[in-house]
């Protein structure tokens, strides 16, 4: 989002508040400023699930921010919300309620969902628009926070340009399947996205274990990617990982770790069937990614999906483990009904566009400015 609105032609100048530690390692556009306030953990690891950020590392953000004669102040993500001097308008971006709808799921102790929910609720209160990704979120957030409809505005996510523009290439594809340990000339299933519990990878192994039954597909394979070694975040691998063991998966279940965007878009590519089996979805960014690279989806019909694919894909209660049993065979045994998914994605992802939404973004800071 702040790539696309620094790139619209209304000379504003952008300035980037970071942690020192974001720092150093981020591609910040080089046509901002940026500010660093000098903090000891990365804003991502202290909203981890089981961290919280410092007393003295808020300070450190909020004292930089002082500082500056701002005409507004935007928070992409709520997870990096600091309290801010009154008197400049706010905005907040909430992408989700997965962490108030499933707290057990997100959080693994008391402490850590009571400081989230501390931080969000001051965050709801202070913010002058709240902006979500989807109808979905924007219903759960009138719920759980009490927000009225007119305090919150729908500006969708997008695809990265990398996913949208790139051209088939077999011998890159067949190097970068290679180099994940996978085989260009087997068929897989394809996930992405966080290794959390409330992602439901569990159903999608089982429902796996059941299809590789049938005899025309004995030959496919699952693929998980995400990052199960380095995310701060809550993680169920070593679970999912005794799942594969107890059902005799290992040499057709792959764990690939973190995969950058520009290998991801072949690993889309080369798919027989993205699955997103989430319980809820704020949005569903890796099914959009995924869409933008031409694969058959099948997603769960929790929170945002139903809206997100319109129609473009299979749906499934999550909660229901023969209906993605079913969904998959069709697919996979169904190669007309298989191509004409994948011309239903292309199609939708059409409808996403980071430069569209940025230009949506930019009216709101129009009506905000102090």
């Amino acid at each position: 989002m702040v790539t696309a609105l620094v790139s619209l032609p209304f000379g504003d100048e952008f300035v980037l508040f970071a942690d020192k530690q974001t720092a150093e390692i981020a591609n910040f556009p080089k046509s901002c400023r940026i500010v660093i306030a000098n903090t000891t953990k990365a804003v991502a690891e202290a909203a981890s699930a089981d961290g919280r950020r410092s007393i003295r590392d808020i300070v450190a953000m909020r004292r930089m921010v002082q500082l500056e004669q701002l005409d507004l102040m935007f928070f992409p993500a709520v997870y990096s919300y600091f309290p801010i001097k009154l008197g400049v308008p706010c905005i907040v971006t909430f992408h989700d309620i997965i962490a108030e709808t499933h707290p057990k799921l997100v959080f693994r102790t008391w402490r850590s969902r009571l400081f989230w929910e501390m931080k969000c609720r001051l965050a709801a209160k202070r913010a002058d628009m709240v902006v979500t990704v989807s109808i979905a979120s924007k219903k759960g957030l009138m719920r759980h926070f009490g927000l009225s409809e007119d305090r919150i505005t729908i500006i969708s996510e997008a695809p990265a340009s990398g996913f949208t523009d790139a051209a088939s290439n077999k011998h890159i594809q067949t190097e970068v399947l290679e180099r994940y340990g996978l085989e260009p000339d087997k068929r897989y299933i394809l996930y992405v996205g966080g290794i959390s519990p409330h992602k439901n990878i569990e159903t999608l192994i089982k429902a796996f274990a059941e299809v590789r039954k049938e005899a025309s597909l004995e030959d496919v394979r699952l693929v998980l990617v995400g990052d199960y070694a380095g995310d701060v975040f809550n993680t169920c691998y070593a679970e999912l990982y005794k799942l594969v063991e107890r059902y005799g998966l290992n040499c057709v279940v792959q764990f690939t770790g973190f995969v950058p965007d520009n290998d991801l878009v072949h690993i889309y590519k080369a798919c027989q069937v993205f699955v997103l089996p989430s319980y809820i979805e704020g949005f569903g960014l890796t099914a959009v990614e995924a869409m933008a690279c031409g694969a058959a989806i099948i997603a769960s019909n929790g929170g945002s999906l139903p809206e997100i694919l319109d129609r473009a894909g299979e749906l499934f209660d999550p909660y229901n483990l023969k209906a993605l049993i079913g969904c998959l065979k069709r697919i996979l045994l169904d190669s007309a009904y298989k191509r004409e998914l994948k011309i239903r994605s292309t199609q939708r992802a059409m409808n996403f566009s980071w430069e569209i939404s940025a230009r949506q973004m930019r009216k709101i800071f129009d009506t905000m400015k102090a």
